[in-house]
């Protein structure tokens, strides 16, 4: 098992867990509060817990960032706070083009609609000066633009406050620390709040946001370990058919929470049925994980970022533009905008990053020629 070859079903995953969060918050923004919008008579509604889908992204999260530091093990080049901040700077650089594009048309459509005058516009830009730099999650007083960066702020956090200890301390802090960090903090929110969900709720020293984020890519650190352990076997067919059947069905409960308007309590039970379902699919034991080792499905697993950093402007945009239209045709244009604005997103950035137009116009001979 490789840290390099990317996973099918995890990148088909991530877009269908994606497109489960955009339509969470198109429900969220034009379906009344108390209403239900039912799937025909199948006891569903239009994914109004579809919020679940960002526990997938932190699980799958928790097991890349120990997979990676598993493989770094023997690897004694630099010093660990030189390696670990030459690591943040590469995710920092590899997230943030894409996140500049998406939250500068956030911004402008917000200031635009929100605002009423040149002055209170000028205002909101300027105070949107946190959300741009991942540092809004810290509880700098700013404009959250878009609340979606929440879960890249959160990210970049915890994969800064773990990555020494995963290559310092990895035996023990992935089977002993993370599996105790993550039972405590969700335990404390099952305790304190109603569900997961929730961003900007202050704890008094952090968003809750934060203890969300913490406490499942430390469980997705643990996942890693677990696969690891489970590919020590060699399984039956009967036995590979069963664990498939109930990484299915597992996924399959997941989905239904998140069409249903279930007390918000039980997502703290959801997140270890997802947990069980991440854990068999990084393991490859489905006998027909094969299929889906195509390279179709790692665009989709790129899709899903693009989906969910460009959803935001779009909603916005059809709530300002097509107020008196149908849900129907909100759904649908929320969705066009979205893709449009990923497929916009992903030309334009990769295109700068490819002729290095940022470097060129800064730095002379950028190259080192």
């Amino acid at each position: 098992m490789t840290t390099s070859k990317k996973n099918g079903r995890v990148e088909l995953l991530r877009f269908v867990f994606a497109l489960g969060i955009l339509f969470f918050h198109i429900h969220k923004r034009f379906i009344e509060e108390g209403e239900v919008l039912e799937l025909g008579n199948s006891g569903l509604n239009f994914f109004a817990r579809g919020y679940i889908g960002v526990e997938f992204f932190f699980l799958v999260s928790g097991y890349l960032l120990a997979a990676s530091a598993f493989f770094k093990q023997d690897d004694e080049s630099l010093p660990i706070g030189s390696e670990t901040a030459l690591m943040m700077k590469k995710k920092f650089w590899n997230i943030f083009p894409y996140h500049l594009f998406a939250i500068i048309i956030t911004i402008i459509a917000n200031a635009y609609f929100l605002e009423k005058t040149a002055l209170a516009r000028f205002q909101y830009v300027v105070d949107s000066w946190a959300s741009i730099f991942f540092l809004q999650v810290f509880g700098f007083d700013s404009t959250w633009v878009n609340k979606l960066t929440w879960y890249l702020d959160v990210w970049l956090m915890v994969t800064f406050l773990f990555y020494y200890f995963l290559r310092k301390h990895y035996d023990v802090f992935v089977k002993i620390v993370c599996p105790m960090l993550a039972l405590f903090i969700l335990g404390y929110m099952a305790h304190e709040y109603d569900g997961i969900a929730g961003i900007d709720g202050w704890t008094g020293m952090f968003y809750k946001c934060f203890l969300r984020g913490l406490s499942e890519m430390a469980l997705g650190c643990t996942t890693y370990s677990l696969t690891r352990r489970i590919n020590q076997y060699q399984f039956t067919k009967a036995g590979k058919r069963l664990l498939a059947f109930v990484e299915v069905i597992c996924y399959i409960l997941v989905f239904i929470y998140s069409c249903t308007e279930m007390d918000v309590k039980y997502s703290f039970p959801v997140i270890f049925v997802m947990w069980i379902a991440v854990i068999l699919t990084f393991s490859n034991i489905n006998p027909v994980h094969e299929v889906f080792d195509n390279p179709i499905f790692g665009k989709l697993g790129k899709a899903s970022l693009l989906i969910y950093l460009n959803q935001f402007y779009s909603i916005r945009l059809v709530q300002e533009l097509l107020p008196k239209e149908t849900f129907v045709v909100k759904v649908i244009a929320c969705v066009a905008i979205t893709f449009v604005g990923a497929l916009m997103c992903n030309v334009i950035v990769n295109a700068v990053k490819d002729k290095h137009l940022v470097r060129k116009f800064i730095v002379k001979n950028p190259e080192g020629e």
